[in-house]
């Protein structure tokens, strides 16, 4: 129970919705980890509308969050001085005195707010958090003094947390770097069709599946997500429904070189290093897997870092085809096509080595990573607990 008067965010928050118009305005985004974007800065494309004088208006310390995803964090305060303006999808919430937005925020982060947040939207046919359910959520509200202490204290922690995220994504560009460097030391560069290289690609096939994850006993199939993220453990991969009957040729081991050879524009032609897999996960149709031949010439890690620099991937994606209204898709004629930078046999198995040195580091970071995430929401907890 916190020490704190626990009172409904009713009367210390109010909804703005000032429309764009033609006042000169940036568009900005709200993602889950990254706040506040400018969406320019972000995507590669414009993805808001041509019109947006239908936009709201935000300014500095506004909050704003997507009703229908705010569970999974959709949900920040704007800390660009000269505001913005969003999707007319958004709320967007103002602080009065009484409340610091930042505090507000965190609460909302929170295992307490998440429940809370929860707790207003049960029974809706679709998760949708209004501003008059939002208004109805209960919070410990402690005097603006101890707000801005308790803010100060988990901004730090934050801070502390942010950092390790930013170590650890220089790590994952440092395999690519080295990719980069070999390449350009070498002396005895070959380009060779991949089809020279390999001794077959197996795809994947379609079946039926439950909704829910499989269970480590439970056959399944590998989620997409797990190629493009490279993150095969921790992906929720749907469960295998018993009257299909698993195929055990396609399950995914260590060792494997995975490309996804069929999805969006951007996420096409994915490729990933299997490190350590879940047992009983089979490829879906959505997945190649490339086995290099047994002369040797190439290295499975080598393989994955070739098809992974960005030059050589926009490539790739540009042979994939498909029907209008379709994704995305590269046969494997077209892959086979695709001709590979080659470096001597010695030179692979000493970059495959150092990348193989760097995963281990990536694990430890990643480890570490988690911890400081889990402390956050511990200290979260107990700072609405009134227990900083």
């Amino acid at each position: 129970m916190s020490r704190w008067p626990i009172t409904p965010l009713k009367g210390h928050i109010a909804e703005v919705s000032i429309r764009k118009g033609e006042t000169p305005a940036e568009v900005l985004s709200v993602t889950n980890t990254a706040g506040f974007v400018r969406s320019l800065d972000v995507f590669d494309k414009q993805v808001f509308s041509q019109d947006a004088s239908n936009y709201k208006l935000v300014r500095f310390n506004d909050l704003a969050y997507n009703p229908s995803r705010i569970n999974v964090g959709s949900v920040a305060r704007c800390q660009f001085p000269e505001g913005g303006a969003v999707s007319p999808m958004y709320v967007v919430v103002r602080c009065k005195d009484s409340l610091l937005p930042q505090f507000l925020l965190y609460f909302l982060k929170s295992d307490i707010g998440q429940q809370n947040i929860v707790h207003r939207c049960v029974g809706a046919v679709r998760f949708m958090l209004r501003f008059g359910d939002l208004e109805q959520i209960e919070l410990p509200l402690p005097p603006l003094a101890e707000q801005e202490r308790t803010v100060r204290i988990l901004d730090e922690a934050d801070a502390l947390r942010r950092l390790r995220a930013q170590a650890s994504g220089r790590i994952e560009q440092l395999a690519s770097a080295l990719f980069h460097e070999m390449l350009a030391n070498a002396s005895d560069v070959t380009e060779v069709p991949l089809e020279a290289l390999l001794s077959r690609i197996d795809s994947g096939w379609s079946p039926v599946c439950h909704d829910e994850p499989a269970q480590p006993e439970q056959w399944g199939v590998l989620k997409l997500g797990a190629v493009t993220s490279g993150r095969f453990i921790e992906a929720e991969n749907k469960a295998l429904r018993p009257e299909e009957r698993a195929r055990e040729q396609l399950e995914v081991k260590a060792g494997d070189v995975l490309f996804t050879r069929k999805n969006t524009k951007d996420l096409i032609a994915a490729t990933a290093y299997v490190w350590e897999a879940r047992p009983r996960l089979m490829m879906s149709d959505l997945i190649f897997r490339l086995v290099p031949s047994n002369s040797g010439q190439l290295n499975p890690i080598y393989l994955t870092y070739a098809l992974k620099e960005p030059n050589k991937r926009r490539e790739v994606q540009s042979l994939a085809s498909g029907a209008a209204g379709s994704m995305p898709n590269i046969s494997k004629g077209r892959l086979l096509s695709i001709r590979i930078p080659l470096v001597s046999p010695a030179l692979q198995e000493e970059f495959a080595a150092h990348v193989a040195e760097i995963h281990q580091l990536e694990a430890a970071q990643a480890a570490s990573r988690q911890r400081i995430a889990d402390l956050f929401q511990s200290l979260l907890h107990r700072a609405f607990q009134g227990e900083l």
